[in-house]
C-alpha cells in the first residue's frame, strides 16, 4: 500500500478548514435541492404560487361582474367590502383581518401583494397574497407558513450539528496524533529503549518530533548499555582486585599472629598487634567491597521458596551469633503464608544483615523479634530488636552505602553497607525497605512482591 504523503501543521488545518467549508456547502445545497424536489412533488408550492391562484380568480371576478362567494383560497386570501365598505366576507379574521384592510386603503394604487375587484353594485374585493414558499398541505400550512425559513432552519440546524460532530472527529484525530508524542515520551521515561517509536503521523512538525524522540532512544540505550558494561566491568575489576589483596593480607595476619605468639618486649608487641588489627580492618573492608559488588552482579534465578522453611534455616545462621550476648531470637509468623518468586541468596543476605545489626546494637540479655505476614500483593519481614534506635539523621540516611555518621548505632564492625545492600534487595524484588523507631528500640522492614507467587 502506498504510503501518504505527510504535510505540514499550516497545510494540515488549511485543508481542515477547507472540509468544513465544503461540508457547510453541500448541506446547503442539499436543502436547496430538496426544497426543489418537494416543489416538483407539489409538496411546496413556489414564491409566485399565491399571486398566480390569485390572479386566476381575480380573473373569473372581473368578468363575472359580482362577487361570487364559493371562493376556496389555499395561497391567497381576500376580503369582500359592501358598498358603504364594510366587511362582508373574508377568508382572514381578527387582527390579521384588521391589519391586511389598513394596509390596503388605496383603491386606485396598484400594489405589489394586492389587488381590489370593483363590481357594478359598487362593492369590492380586496386580494392579497405573499411571495413565499408555502406548503400546499393546509396543515402544514398554517403550523409552518414560511417553507423556505423552515428549510433554512433546517440546513442551519443541520450545518451546526455537522460542524460538532466535525470538531469531535478532528479533535479525536488530531489527539490520536498528539497521543504518539504522548506514547513516545511515557516510553522513554519508562525505559523500554527496545520498542522503536512510531515516526509517521501524515503531519511533517509530528514526525520531526518523533523522529528526534526516536532518535534519543535509540542513543540513550546506546549509552546505558555501554554505562552497564563498563559499570559491570569495574565491578568486576573490584572483585578480583578484592580477591587479590585477601592473599597478601592473609599472609601479614598470619605472620603477625605468629609474631604476637612469641615473646615480645611491650613496644614490639604493640607495634604487632596494631598491625594485626590493622590487616584485620582491612580484610573486613576488602569483604564488604566484594558483598557491595556481588549483589549489583548477582545472576541468580528467582524461585519459589516456602518462607517459614527459609526462617529455619536463617536461625540455624543467626542463633551461633545471638548465643554470644545471650540474646533470644523470637520469630512470629502464620503458618498459612504462602509460597513466594524470590531470589533466595539474596534475600537471605538480607535478612541476615538486618540481624545481624539488630543483634550488634541490642543490649546483651536481650531479645529480637523476627516477623513475616502478607497479603496479596507484597510480604513484609519485619526485624524489632532492643537497641538505641535511629537517630532522625540516621532515618534518612542510614540506607545511604558506607554511611556510618549516626553514632547511637556504631560498631567496631560496622562499614555502613548492610543496610544498603538490603535495600537493593527489596528493589529487585519489586519492593523497599523502610526504618523506623518503636518504643522497643528500632524497627527494620523489608517488602517484597507477592504478585509472583505460587497458590
Amino acid at each position: 500500500m502506498e504510503k501518504r504523503k505527510a504535510i505540514g501543521l499550516k497545510g494540515y488545518f488549511t485543508r481542515t478548514l477547507l472540509l468544513f467549508f465544503v461540508g457547510i456547502v453541500v448541506i446547503f445545497a442539499l436543502a436547496f435541492i430538496i426544497l426543489f424536489l418537494c416543489m416538483e412533488a407539489g409538496v411546496i408550492a413556489p414564491a409566485n404560487a399565491g399571486e398566480r391562484e390569485a390572479r386566476v380568480e381575480i380573473d373569473r371576478q372581473s368578468e363575472s361582474g359580482m362577487f361570487t362567494n364559493d371562493l376556496e383560497p389555499t395561497l391567497y386570501d381576500y376580503i369582500y367590502f359592501d358598498k358603504e365598505g364594510n366587511v362582508r366576507a373574508s377568508s382572514l379574521e381578527g387582527s390579521t383581518l384588521s391589519q391586511e384592510v389598513s394596509r390596503y386603503t388605496a383603491e386606485n394604487v396598484t400594489y405589489g401583494t394586492g389587488v381590489y375587484v370593483f363590481y357594478e353594485d359598487g362593492s369590492r374585493c380586496l386580494f392579497t397574497w405573499r411571495y413565499v414558499a408555502s406548503f400546499t398541505n393546509p396543515t402544514l400550512q398554517n403550523v409552518l407558513p414560511n417553507a423556505e425559513l423552515i428549510m433554512l432552519f433546517l440546513a442551519v440546524m443541520a450545518s451546526v450539528l455537522f460542524f460538532l460532530l466535525f470538531v469531535r472527529s478532528m479533535g479525536r484525530k488530531l489527539g490520536n496524533k498528539l497521543a504518539l508524542v504522548e506514547n513516545a515520551s511515557k516510553q522513554i521515561a519508562q525505559q523500554d529503549l527496545d520498542t522503536p517509536i512510531t515516526t509517521s503521523v501524515g503531519i511533517n512538525e509530528f514526525n520531526h518530533a518523533l523522529q528526534s524522540m526516536d532518535d534519543m532512544r535509540s542513543i540513550l540505550k546506546d549509552t546505558l548499555i555501554r554505562q552497564w558494561e563498563s559499570e559491570q566491568q569495574r565491578k568486576q575489576e573490584i572483585v578480583a582486585l578484592a580477591h587479590d589483596i585477601k592473599t597478601p593480607l592473609t599472609v601479614i595476619n598470619g605472620n603477625a599472629e605468629l609474631l604476637l605468639e612469641d615473646t615480645l618486649e611491650e613496644k614490639q608487641a604493640a607495634l604487632v598487634n596494631s598491625i594485626f588489627s590493622a590487616g584485620m580492618r582491612v580484610q573486613q573492608y576488602v569483604g564488604a567491597l566484594q558483598q557491595v559488588s556481588i549483589i549489583d552482579m548477582d545472576n541468580e534465578v528467582m524461585e519459589t521458596i516456602d518462607i517459614v522453611p527459609m526462617l529455619g534455616e536463617l536461625n540455624a545462621i543467626l542463633s551461633p551469633l545471638a548465643k554470644d550476648k545471650s540474646i533470644s531470637l523470637e520469630y512470629v509468623y502464620s503458618e498459612n503464608l504462602r509460597p513466594i518468586m524470590v531470589y533466595p541468596s539474596m534475600l537471605a543476605r538480607a535478612l541476615i544483615n538486618i540481624v545481624e545489626n539488630a543483634i550488634r546494637f541490642t543490649k546483651t540479655g536481650g531479645y529480637i523479634t523476627i516477623s513475616a505476614c502478607q497479603n496479596e500483593q507484597e510480604t513484609l519481614f519485619s526485624v524489632q530488636d532492643q537497641g538505641p534506635g535511629f537517630s532522625k539523621t540516621a532515618i534518612h540516611h542510614a540506607k545511604e552505602m558506607f554511611w556510618q555518621q549516626d553514632t547511637s548505632r556504631t560498631g567496631s564492625r560496622n562499614y555502613g553497607i548492610g543496610l544498603s545492600i538490603a535495600e537493593k534487595v527489596a528493589q529487585k524484588h519489586s519492593g523497599q525497605l523502610f526504618l523506623e523507631n518503636t518504643p522497643q528500640g528500632a524497627c527494620v522492614k523489608i517488602v517484597v512482591s507477592s504478585k509472583q507467587c505460587r497458590q
